[in-house]
Formats: C-alpha cells, structure tokens, sequence
C-alpha cells in the first residue's frame, strides 16, 4: 500500500496547478501582445498606426520609379537602365519561365498551359512569337510599358511585384530578345 501511495504521489507531482505566481510562473500566466494588438505592457512605446512611416521604402528600392502616381504616357517613356547582357537574358528568362510562361507559354505566344482553348483563360495577349493569332504585341511597347505592366498589371493580368524591380527589366530584355529586338 505505501508503495502504491509513494508511486502515485511521484506520478501527480507535475500535474498539479501551480498557485504561487512569485515561485512558479507559467508560460500561460505571461503578458502577450497578439499581431495588430496595441502593447499595452510597455507604456513608453505609443503605437498609432501599423503602417510604416510617410515616404519610407524598403531596403533596394530608393531608385525604383513610383508608377502609380505617373500617367500613362510617363510610364511609357520610364527608360530601361538594363543592358541586355547574356546575364540579363538568362535571368530574365528564368523571371519569364516561373511567372509569365503560365500565362503567355514559353515563346511568349499566348498559348500557355492555363491559356485558352487549353485551359480556363481566353485572351491572353501574345507578347512573344509562336501566336495563333499571328502576331506579337511587345515590338509595338514601350520598356516601360512592358515594366508598368509587370509592375502594376493590366487589364487582367496581375501585378507581379514579388519580382524584383532589376529581374523586371531583366524580363523585358528578355521579351524583347524573343521577338527579335536585341533586348
């Protein structure tokens, strides 16, 4: 009997409820500031506003040009500071494998995988030869146009500015070299 008495009391030590805060502070009797909570611990710190401070931007892009505040005919004339090396094309063509060729397929036809009759997109604008329509759009546009339209979308292609702002002009280079143009 002692023996069942001195194992059970063993077994129950650590399942007891710690009562003493000063000798036994537990993880769930600690302060906490959830995502989006003001810190209502530290009152030195006033939090007004998540969003960061007027005319900040993130590490890399102090030279990228702010095309949404610029009319069409400025995003069009946005000069391309890329020279279309072989490094540039290379890399604009792994940007252009992972995020255009879904859409516009590997040649830039208009024709990718999910593009129509194939797949569940129709109208697909053939930036590259290869189309079925015959015809490519990018000898027509700007660098800039083409880089505002990875940057911002058009119409019904989204904004693609995960890419980095050097990759887009690196996908231009390499738009370009598709149809021809040299980059």
């Amino acid at each position: 009997m002692i023996g069942v008495m001195c194992f059970f009391f063993l077994t129950q030590v650590g399942c007891w409820e710690q009562v003493s805060k000063e000798w036994f502070e537990q993880m769930k009797w600690q302060p906490a500031v959830q995502a989006f909570e003001l810190n209502q611990y530290d009152h030195q710190i006033q939090i007004t506003n998540l969003s960061p401070p007027d005319g900040t931007l993130p590490v890399g892009w102090g030279g990228v040009p702010d095309l949404a505040s610029m009319s069409l005919s400025e995003q069009d004339a946005v000069p391309n500071p890329n020279a279309a090396t072989f490094e540039s094309l290379a890399r604009g063509k792994e940007y252009f494998d992972v995020n255009c060729a879904t859409c516009h397929g590997p040649t830039g036809g208009g024709n990718g995988p999910i593009a129509a009759p194939n797949g569940p997109i129709q109208g697909v604008l053939p930036i590259g030869p290869g189309s079925p329509l015959g015809f490519s759009l990018a000898p027509g546009l700007t660098d800039g146009h083409i880089y505002t339209t990875i940057s911002l979308g058009r119409g019904r292609m989204p904004s693609y500015r995960r890419i980095p702002p050097d990759a887009r002009w690196d996908v231009v280079n390499y738009i370009r070299d598709l149809n021809g143009q040299g980059g």
